[in-house]
């Protein structure tokens, strides 16, 4: 016996979010660091003088109490994540409330560490403020220079750690957490839309450098007139500044906008390859969602999508399917009854339909004799098809007995009702029986178009009309039955369904009967199988362009010596 394989997702670690919070903090320090040595340091003397006379010792101890404050404040944010993580194993019942809330944590997670990074670094500036005013004689310039300084420190920060700690989630956090995706169900969540992902990009790249030139030029200005420098060196120095500045930013911009770009793009590119696939008719690729963006919305939209293909394409195998089995339902040729020559054929506009033919009591090929019948069930679809199928099978059950046709037709629309009563369905039907030896005809009307009857010997056609509602309607409706002797060579009957003279072309016209009698008084002497094919010629030829819009069915019976 082979051993069971585990094939859950590995549980993703957190530690790489205190790695990418770290990283994102020791580069806001190393930026200022960067800038500071190339910051006209003559306006900020007694700064300098203090860290030379040791104050960078109390750098070291401040740094790294931020440091382990921010480790401390981000384990307290990330708390109900890990214990999500934790509980998150099989056979476990985790709370939908908590989960909730962990999820809810984990999408706020980038802007959540992000402020938390920024209010630090202000707040420990601010504090070391007062810290610096009794152990030194630093002065107010300076202070509001390390004010301003802290703060850049936690903006960068902040910003930094923003697409560091969304990039991690996404490629890791997210894809474990949120398997089926649907992130912006979330309630409770900060959208962070592409808009705003820009934004931020933009602030950091741009809002950031000149923010930190016109901080530290307005400081420079306000002590240049204490200061005893040259303005040459002062313009030389200010410059360094500027293009350090703008490299510092250009390197940060460069990879922010690697993440943002990859954010972005990702999505982008896995959609265009699922549509690729969807073209070649495969729907059960799904679109990675990691985030609640609007591309998160639009790949839920499209997995929701590549689902209702999938149901579509199971739903059009089984209508595949149950056409094959209607098909089969149907006369599969035309019967050879001597002294008659039949055509028939039926067309339906969805793959199941609910029109109806079939040719009964004619197992003997040399009989002269066999009952016709079509009928057209209300509506057309499944619902339909199965109509048909029931009244199939009770027709000729029914029709293997004994006894007159009206009886019949009777007996069928009292089981009929029995089985569509609740559903509202119904089937007119004509029923025809034809006795070529005795040249005569029998038939039942069932709320169904009268079945068109041609003498070519007169020109005239007529119609086989009779009383009776349609079948399923009502249990104790009684039909009549009709007769008509002295059949003759030549003479042409057409049972068709409404489909037929109901037609519409694009001009919105009707065809209508015309066309049919047009078409059976020109042709007069060919095979019934050659008249039905000119009719529905003619129907094509007036169609056009334009699909039918309900299913057509058409018997053709010719009267003949042998």
């Amino acid at each position: 016996m082979k051993p069971m394989v585990d094939t859950s997702p590995a549980k993703p670690r957190l530690a790489g979010l205190y790695l990418r919070n770290l990283i994102a903090n020791i580069t806001g320090n190393l930026i200022i660091v960067l800038l500071n040595a190339f910051t006209p340091i003559e306006f900020f003397k007694d700064w300098q003088n203090f860290l030379l006379q040791g104050g960078w010792v109390l750098l070291i101890v401040l740094i790294p109490t931020v440091f382990t404050t921010a480790i401390v404040l981000q384990y307290r944010i990330q708390r109900p994540i890990s214990t999500l993580r934790s509980q998150m194993h099989p056979g476990n019942q985790v709370g939908d409330n908590f989960q909730k809330k962990a999820r809810c944590r984990l999408l706020n997670l980038p802007v959540l560490l992000a402020l938390t990074n920024l209010i630090l670094w202000t707040v420990a500036s601010i504090v070391f403020m007062p810290v610096l005013y009794f152990i030194s004689n630093i002065g107010f310039v300076s202070g509001i220079y390390i004010v301003f300084r802290g703060a850049i420190i936690g903006l960068m920060a902040s910003f930094i750690s923003f697409f560091l700690i969304d990039d991690y989630s996404r490629k890791t956090l997210i894809p474990y957490f949120f398997p089926q995706g649907r992130l912006a169900n979330e309630p409770g969540t900060i959208k962070n839309s592409i808009l705003k992902r820009i934004r931020v990009l933009y602030g950091s790249g741009t809002g950031a450098p000149m923010l930190i030139l016109i901080g530290t030029l307005g400081l420079v200005a306000w002590e240049i007139e204490d200061a005893s420098i040259s303005a040459e060196v002062l313009i030389k120095e200010i410059f360094i500044f500027i293009i350090v500045l703008y490299a510092i930013f250009v390197a940060i911009a460069l990879s922010l906008n690697f993440l943002v770009g990859k954010s972005i793009l990702a999505p982008v590119n896995a959609m265009m390859k699922m549509v690729s696939k969807v073209r070649r008719g495969e729907f059960r690729h799904k679109v990675p969602v990691d985030s609640n963006d609007e591309l998160g919305v639009l790949g839920d939209g499209m997995n929701e999508m590549t689902e209702g293909l999938i149901e579509r394409d199971r739903m059009r195998q089984s209508l595949y399917l149950a056409k094959e089995v209607q098909q089969a339902l149907l006369p599969r040729m035309d019967p050879i009854i001597r002294g008659l020559d039949i055509a028939s054929t039926s067309v339906y506009c969805d793959e199941t339909g609910g029109d109806y033919y079939d040719f009964l009591n004619c197992d003997e090929l040399i009989s002269g004799k066999i009952s016709v019948v079509v009928g057209d069930v209300s509506g057309h679809g499944v619902s339909s098809a199965l109509l048909m199928a029931t009244a199939r099978a009770l027709l000729r059950q029914r029709s293997a007995m004994t006894g007159a046709i009206s009886q019949i037709v009777t007996d069928v629309n009292r089981q009929l009702v029995r089985d569509v009563e609740e559903s509202g369905g119904f089937m007119t039907l004509f029923y025809l029986t034809i006795d070529a030896d005795n040249r005569e005809l029998n038939w039942v009307r069932a709320g169904h178009d009268p079945a068109i009857f041609y003498d070519p010997a007169t020109d005239t056609f007529r119609e086989l009309r009779g009383s009776g509602m349609a079948l399923g309607v009502k249990a104790d409706a009684r039909f009549g039955e009709n007769r008509q002797h002295n059949l003759k060579k030549n003479q042409i009957i057409l049972l068709g369904t409404d489909g037929i003279w109901e037609a519409r072309n694009l001009q919105g016209e009707m065809f209508g009967k015309e066309p049919i009698y047009h078409t059976v008084r020109q042709n007069p002497g060919l095979s019934a199988k050659e008249i039905l094919t000119g009719i529905f010629n003619t129907l094509n030829r007036f169609l056009g362009d334009r699909a039918l819009e309900d299913d057509v069915t058409l018997v053709v019976i010719k009267i003949t010596d042998d």
